[in-house]
Parts: structure tokens; C-alpha cells; sequence
């Protein structure tokens, strides 16, 4: 007897074992019960607990299953109260006291930004659908130049493995890629699989397929890069126009990492994404795309927080029937998002018409040294001194050439990186997120040749808003 009481206490000493005790012996939960709420399946609710019916109570486990509770989108609380079990002084059962959340969420809303200028959206969520926890969202969005919808279905448990399944299709069309690009219309429908697993309470990675068909089409007047890319790729179709259309299958994986204190105005944390395509050998484009961002926040005085920031993005053709990266799935840098003090996404590779064409090759970073406010706006508004480095380049041979023909160089060059200056101020509206930047272009090229001068913007403006 002597020797299980030393191990007991020994065991509850250890770090992170935290059982409780009762006399001699641990104590044992015979049953869970949740209360409070009637929209929630029992098994939804169960399936979150770490602490389980008929082991022994272990505070660690208890904790954490309040955590994993209160981390489902339709609860606003869980309690969890010890109820003793009468004439069994080594049992307990657990009552869990549950408030929801609002689970269903719908509205309009509109973005502006200087290359996609006025959008609006209408949305509709419900991450608790008929209380099975699972997740309809459905979206429409409409702009200038472009129409999107979007359908999609999560089961957050499919029964393998606490893996979750989403089903989705989405349909775009759009007749150019920002304000500043050379018309390009577009037909792009996917249907998409996707499985997810969450590795630990702030990571995750998922896995996918996807079937795409795209058509693409010049406008009245085509720059000669997407002429050559829509007459050698796919299936082409060459008149007063050229068009194109293929039908690719994309394998998928993301992953994401968030230790942030908050999605908002975090002081501290680190988010990670990485996301990833490949068309299936045989499709009838074939590339692949990699994309990584990361955010990383340290707090050093109070008030006072330093962010440091990237994107990288890398995507190329492979196989010989694919000349160059699809067009539209070039990445574009400048602006608000990349580079500010420079105009938005109008940096890099410009097409034979002098327009912004992107690349297939993107480097960006930020730092950010985030300076004290009042405490009344301290949840309202956040001031920023940054430094921005970054540009986009194309690295697969694509032919470009200025108004006289020479040819033009657009590969990775470090000192084709664009730097500048600024300062920065996100305001949070009762409607959404205002960005503001003052930013002074450090080494813009100001050359007469309008295939390499850079147009620069210090004032630059962006919002998303919801209702």
C-alpha cells in the first residue's frame, strides 16, 4: 500500500501528468454531460474532449478540452463543473456548461484597392450546419473586371483519424487581370477535394485534388506575349482573337502554422503558409506553383512591437508541351501588398504594349517597427514605421523587348529589388480594415524608357469592408 500511495504522488508531481487524488487512490469520471445548448449534436461536442468517460481525472486533459471546446467557431464558452458521485468517493462526473455562438453569418461587403478598384461580395456561413459541426459557405463577387462564385462543404470529422474533407467549386470569369494589364478574358471552373489534418491546436496541413477547365482569349488588342502564349499552349484556336482552352488536374497541399495572440492586431506569434500545386503529368497544360508567406511579431517595450514579414512565389512550366506558367497565374508586385511607394502590382516584366505583364517569380519582405498609441485606440489603430524590399521577376525565357526592339532583361537580379520607406497606419472600421502608407521610394528606376522606369505612388489607399 505504502509503495502504490509514493507512485501515486510521484506520478501527480510530474510535470504535465496532473492527476487528481482522492485518499489513496485517483479519481475516476463516470460520465460527461453537457449542458446549455440544444443546436449542438452531443458527438460534436464529445468528439473535442482530450478528457474522456472512465479515465482518471487529469487536470492537464480537462483544460485542454475546454481550450479545443471553446475553439469551435459555434461556442462562445465552455465551463466545465466537477460534480462528486454519491457513496463513490473516487468518482466524479463532469457537467459542461455550454454557450453558443452565433453560427450563422451572411452579408455584402466591397473592397477597394488601386489595381482591382470597387468590388462588392455577398456571402452566406454556416459553420454548424443542422448541429453536425459541418460548414456550408457560399460567395458571389462582382468588380470591374472580374465575376466569381464560389460553393463549398466541410465535414470537419470524416471518422478517419480526426481528418476533415471539403468539397468546393468555384467559377470566375473576368476580362483582365488589374487595372493596368492588357485585356485578357477568362473562363475558369474548378471543382475541388480537399483533406485536412490538424496536426497540433495551431497547425495544419491539407491535401487535394482539383479538376479545372480554363479558357482564355485576347481582347481587341493583344500584347504579343499573351498572343504567343495562347497560340502555343492548350487547345488554340487562332482568328481575329486568339484563344485557348485546357483542362488540367492539380494535386494540392497547404500547411499553415499561427501562434499568433491575435488574427487582428497581434504583439506576438509567428504565422506560416505554405501552399503548393502541380497539374498532373498528362494534363493539358503542365506547371506547378509554390507560394510561402510568413509573418513573425516580437513585442519589445510596451506599445512598442517589430514585425518582419515575406513572400516568396515561385511557379514554372515543365514537360514539353507547356511553353511558360499560365498568364493569369502570374504574380504581380507593387503596392500595398508588396511594395509601397511604388504603384500597385505595377513593378516587373512590362509586355510589348508597355503594360504590367508579372512573372513567375516573386521576392518580398517587410520590417516593421510598430509604435505606441493611446490606450482608448490601442484596439482601433495601428502606426507603423516600415522598411519594403521586393519585386517580381520571369525566369522561364519569356521574349520582351522595348518600343525599339532591344531586348529586355526581367531575371532575378538582387539589385532589381525594390526598396523604400514609409510610414503606415491600419485603421479598424465598425465595416472592415483601412490601410493607409506614406511610402518614399528608395532607388526607383527613373528611366526616359518607359519599359524600365518605375511609377511610383507615395500615397496609397486600401479597404475591405463587411455589413
Amino acid at each position: 500500500m505504502r509503495r502504490t500511495v509514493l507512485l501515486s504522488v510521484f506520478l501527480a508531481l510530474l510535470p504535465g501528468y496532473g492527476y487528481a487524488q482522492v485518499g489513496d487512490g485517483r479519481v475516476y469520471v463516470r460520465r460527461i454531460e453537457f449542458l446549455g445548448t440544444d443546436s449542438i449534436n452531443d458527438n460534436v461536442l464529445r468528439r473535442e474532449l482530450t478528457q474522456l468517460e472512465g479515465t482518471y481525472l487529469n487536470t492537464n486533459e480537462l483544460e485542454q478540452s475546454r481550450l479545443r471546446l471553446e475553439a469551435l467557431p459555434y461556442v462562445q464558452r465552455a465551463r466545465i463543473e466537477r460534480k462528486p458521485v454519491a457513496g463513490a468517493p473516487d468518482q466524479v462526473d463532469l457537467l459542461v456548461n455550454i454557450i453558443d455562438a452565433p453560427a450563422r453569418r451572411y452579408g455584402i461587403g466591397g473592397a477597394y484597392s488601386e489595381s482591382l478598384r470597387l468590388s462588392g461580395h455577398a456571402f452566406f456561413l454556416n459553420e454548424n450546419l443542422l448541429g453536425t459541426g459541418q460548414r456550408l459557405f457560399a460567395k458571389v463577387e462582382k468588380s470591374e473586371f472580374f465575376t466569381a462564385a464560389e460553393l463549398a462543404h466541410t465535414e470537419p470529422f470524416t471518422g478517419m483519424n480526426r481528418i476533415s474533407r471539403t468539397l468546393s467549386f468555384r467559377a470566375r470569369s473576368f476580362d483582365q487581370l488589374t487595372a493596368d494589364t492588357t485585356e485578357l478574358n477568362g473562363d475558369l471552373r474548378k471543382g475541388q477535394l480537399e483533406f485536412g489534418y490538424r496536426i497540433a491546436d495551431r497547425q495544419a496541413v491539407r491535401f487535394g485534388i482539383a479538376l479545372a477547365d480554363s479558357e482564355l482569349t485576347t481582347g481587341t488588342l493583344a500584347s504579343a506575349q499573351l498572343e504567343q502564349w495562347l497560340q502555343n499552349n492548350g487547345n488554340p484556336v487562332v482568328g481575329s482573337q486568339s484563344s485557348t482552352d485546357y483542362r488540367v488536374g492539380e494535386f494540392l497541399f497547404g500547411w499553415h502554422h499561427d501562434t499568433r495572440d491575435s488574427s487582428v492586431f497581434p504583439a506576438s506569434g509567428l504565422e506560416q503558409r505554405l501552399s503548393a500545386r502541380l497539374a498532373v503529368p498528362g494534363s493539358e497544360v503542365e506547371y506547378f506553383t509554390l507560394d510561402y508567406a510568413l509573418s513573425k511579431y516580437w513585442p519589445l517595450t510596451p506599445g512598442w512591437t517589430l514585425r518582419f514579414g515575406s513572400k516568396l512565389g515561385y511557379g514554372a512550366k515543365y514537360g514539353s508541351s507547356t511553353s511558360s506558367l499560365p498568364p493569369n497565374l502570374n504574380w504581380f508586385a507593387g503596392g500595398p501588398n508588396t511594395v509601397r511607394g511604388y504603384r500597385e502590382n505595377r513593378l516587373g516584366p512590362r509586355d510589348s504594349l508597355g503594360n504590367p505583364y508579372g512573372g513567375n517569380l516573386l521576392v518580398a519582405g517587410n520590417l516593421e517597427l510598430i509604435v505606441p498609441v493611446p490606450e482608448k485606440w490601442q484596439e482601433r489603430i495601428r502606426i507603423g514605421l516600415f522598411y519594403d524590399i521586393g519585386n517580381v521577376f520571369s525566369t522561364e525565357g519569356i521574349r520582351f523587348a522595348d518600343d525599339g526592339g532591344q531586348p529586355l532583361d526581367y531575371d532575378f537580379d538582387l539589385s532589381e529589388l525594390r526598396q523604400s520607406a514609409g510610414v503606415s497606419a491600419h485603421v479598424l472600421l465598425p465595416v472592415g480594415l483601412l490601410r493607409l502608407s506614406y511610402g518614399i521610394p528608395l532607388n526607383a528606376n527613373d528611366s526616359p524608357n518607359r519599359f524600365l522606369r518605375d511609377d511610383t505612388e507615395r500615397f496609397q489607399i486600401a479597404i475591405g469592408v463587411d455589413f
